[in-house]
């Protein structure tokens, strides 16, 4: 290990925590990796300010954009929005290993050396210290771990093996093939896609969402418009809170249905097909059930 780089990303750290920029929670698992009984961290460390890696340079080297490109590839990076950085700054515990570039797309972080062997990469934790609200992500997970802040615009995210965190956004689009990945409030559009792994959202306007093994944990807010869930094995747990309206669909094969308000059930044991109705029908949500478990309740059901 490069120890003045794991020094210098301690001392990173450690003045995020003191500018609330991070938690000591968030704190203690980037630094893990760098203990030691006669390293460990503490709030009276070094507080020098540590070297950064600025972008590459290039003809595009300090773009407009505030949009992001992340590849996530057997490290752990987190970003912050940091009111003490004019341009943004990257600080990893290990030198040479990441890449900070911008260009005309806006900013860029991956791995500098690329078809390295994952299996012989040393432990890395990074941070991405950003002068900015991030609007637009594109994210790449393939192992590793990946938080974002609260964001302008839209998160689009493929995880592979790992998990990515996210705060408030306007929208996701995010498929899961294994691995974990959580949001917050999104204000506006998401399309979830989960083969295998686990997708939660703990606050959403509407549902666009398809399950082909994994789980999905959905709580939002559904009062107009038309929104839907395909569940191929599996289970989806959708939590409607207090002001939702609609008028619910479902169509259900090898699979199980559970609601908390009244539903109205045709067919036979092998096929069943469901109607039911929270508040006033607003919405209308419509659920496609093969060999799953979907649980869809309310706030008014409790």
């Amino acid at each position: 290990m490069n120890e003045q780089a794991a020094e210098d990303f301690r001392s990173q750290v450690q003045r995020l925590v003191a500018d609330g920029k991070l938690t000591p929670e968030e704190a203690r698992g980037l630094l893990a990796d760098l203990e030691t009984p006669d390293t460990a961290a503490s709030p009276s460390g070094s507080s020098a300010e540590p070297p950064r890696t600025e972008p590459d340079p290039s003809p595009h080297a300090a773009p407009d954009s505030p949009d992001l490109t992340l590849r996530i590839s057997g490290y752990t990076l987190t970003v912050v929005h940091d009111e003490g950085v004019s341009a943004p700054q990257l600080s990893a515990n290990h030198e040479g290993e990441l890449r900070l570039s911008g260009g005309p797309g806006g900013w860029t972080v991956e791995r500098a050396r690329k078809g390295h062997d994952a299996r012989h990469w040393p432990p890395l934790q990074a941070i991405l210290s950003l002068p900015f609200s991030p609007r637009q992500v594109h994210a790449r997970v393939e192992g590793g771990n990946l938080t974002l802040p609260d964001l302008r615009g839209d998160l689009h995210a493929e995880v592979s093996g790992g998990s990515v965190r996210l705060g408030r956004a306007l929208g996701l689009r995010a498929e899961v093939n294994g691995g974990n990945l959580t949001a917050g409030e999104l204000e506006g559009h998401s399309e979830l896609r989960v083969n295998g792994g686990n997708i939660t959202v703990n606050g959403a306007r509407s549902l666009n969402a398809s399950v082909n093994g994994g789980n999905l944990t959905w709580t939002g807010e559904l009062r107009g418009g038309d929104h839907r869930t395909e569940l191929n094995a599996g289970n989806v747990s959708l939590h409607l809170r207090g002001a939702s309206s609609l008028r619910l669909e479902a169509n259900v094969t090898l699979g199980a249905l559970r609601t908390d308000f009244p539903t109205q059930k045709s067919g036979g044991f092998m096929a069943s097909r469901y109607a039911g109705q929270l508040g006033d029908g607003a919405a209308r949500l419509v659920c496609q059930v093969t060999a799953g478990q979907l649980s869809v309740t309310s706030e008014e059901g409790r």
